[in-house]
């Protein structure tokens, strides 16, 4: 198959890790794959690293005049090809440069990785194909009756290439709890400064991993400082590879204030059998037993989420939750799971093909 991936975010998160991910191993299988990104080394270094070729253009969507061109250029008029975009404005591109490629053998496919209802717009039905990360994405995307048929949506979990790590046998001096993400507002960092402040968890480490505006990181080591925890904390800043920082800790902290539509921070501590506390606002009880495969409390609920870490201070309880919780990562949402359920998406469009 021929693969296009449109990228147009400025800063790398999540989203570009869902396609860097899928994107090389669709490449691993022998497609051909490219991403089409904006210059912007933060994000198009990581793609040319794994090996992937890159083109860059503007992706300004509606007011961009030159990128359906180039992208029309890339498509080519024979070959079938698929257009995988993240988001409705390169959807816009995505649909211009087919029109302007003359080939009649190009599907859309988009993938949704928020949680918003869908606008008064027509262009959700001439997608070919929309792949939402949950059910509650997809869900409130259609609470608003958008105009698009039935047999083009679908719901693929998101998920992660699972990294094995070969750790120390020796044991954690200390209680390792940890949150990794972007250090912005909506992620609830600062109730989790909160919580683990109330929690006293005695002889605990908390690992912060992530970078954000300096401003708000400096308001946090303020928060920490007046908390009487600050050295009880490291603060790495961006770390390239997580795992084996997940891989060393004893518990996941995810107290994200936002309905998370697939959160992958939730995913890589299960991937790696970890006991994990998150909010029950988004997408983490599709997948996530309360008490089972990990705790889920109340966004912004302070005493709640202090509770949760305090019940997993409790060494048995927290090898058993991990346990579960890699299990249902295994058997529901492992990576080979995901790709197959990608591909069998692209394969069900492409067969339908102009004779």
């Amino acid at each position: 198959m021929k693969i296009i991936h449109l990228v147009s975010n400025k800063v790398w998160g999540g989203g570009e890790l869902y396609v860097l991910d899928l994107a090389t191993a669709f490449a691993a299988k022998g497609d051909e794959v490219t991403i089409v990104s904006r210059d912007i080394d933060v994000v198009t270094r990581r793609f040319k690293e794994a090996g992937l070729p890159v083109t860059t253009m503007a992706l300004k969507g509606a007011i961009d005049i030159a990128s359906p061109f180039k992208l029309a250029r890339i498509i080519g008029k024979e070959q079938p090809a698929i257009i995988h975009v993240h988001n409705f404005k390169d959807a816009t591109t995505a649909l211009r440069a087919r029109t302007l490629s003359r080939n009649k053998n190009v599907r859309i496919v988009m993938t949704r990785h928020l949680v918003k209802a869908a606008k008064r717009k027509s262009i959700y039905n001439k997608l070919d194909a929309m792949i939402f990360v949950s059910h509650l994405a997809k869900n409130e995307f259609m609470s608003t009756s958008p105009v698009i048929d039935a047999t083009k949506v679908h719901v693929i979990h998101n998920s992660i290439k699972h990294k094995t790590v070969t750790a120390e046998n020796t044991p954690n001096k200390e209680l390792t709890l940890m949150f990794h993400g972007r250090l912005s507002p909506e992620k609830g960092i600062d109730t989790l400064l909160q919580a683990y402040a109330m929690a006293a968890l005695p002889n605990a480490r908390l690992i912060i991993a992530g970078s954000g505006n300096d401003e708000y990181v400096k308001e946090l080591h303020n928060m920490a400082e007046k908390a009487g925890i600050a050295q009880q904390i490291s603060w790495l800043g961006h770390v390239t590879d997580i795992h084996p920082l997940i891989e060393k800790a004893d518990i996941g902290v995810c107290p994200s204030r936002v309905r998370e539509a697939g959160s992958l921070s939730v995913l890589e501590y299960m991937s790696h059998g970890k006991p994990v506390v998150a909010s029950d606002n988004g997408s983490q009880p599709e997948y996530i037993t309360n008490g089972k495969s990990g705790l889920l409390v109340a966004p912004d609920d302070i005493e709640a989420l202090a509770a949760a870490m305090k019940a997993l201070a409790d060494a048995e309880r927290r090898q058993a939750i991990g346990k579960a919780a890699q299990k249902t990562f295994e058997e529901r949402l492992a990576y080979p799971i995901f790709v197959e359920r990608i591909e069998k998406v692209y394969k069900t469009i492409l067969n339908k093909l102009e004779p």
